[in-house]
């Protein structure tokens, strides 16, 4: 059987390495969310021995993405062709300083 096949209703646990590669956090910053109750906790597999199911992972990084807001929707960019050249924007600030004397 393939290990990396997901069978359909149990869940995959994921060892440290990679929730911490998966997220992108420091393994001080996972442990102070999950006693911050922000992150999910982990599953204790024995004495010595934690993961954390892929699925709470999921969940946990999908609200992240969506906490991003408007201004990351890629229908929302600038069109770097739309704005003022820089010339343009100096030569109105040289204009306000002169009228201004």
């Amino acid at each position: 059987m393939d290990s990396n096949k997901t069978i359909p209703g149990i869940c995959r646990l994921m060892r440290i390495r990679e929730v911490l590669q998966l997220c992108g956090l420091s393994r001080t910053t996972l442990y102070r969310e999950i006693k911050l109750r922000t992150f999910p906790a982990q599953v204790k597999l024995s004495a010595r021995s934690v993961g954390w199911l892929q699925d709470d992972v999921m969940r946990w990084l999908d609200a992240r993405v969506a906490q991003r807001g408007p201004a990351y929707k890629a229908n929302n960019q600038i069109d770097p062709r739309d704005a003022e050249p820089a010339s343009a924007i100096k030569s109105d600030h040289r204009q306000a300083q002169d009228e201004s004397e």
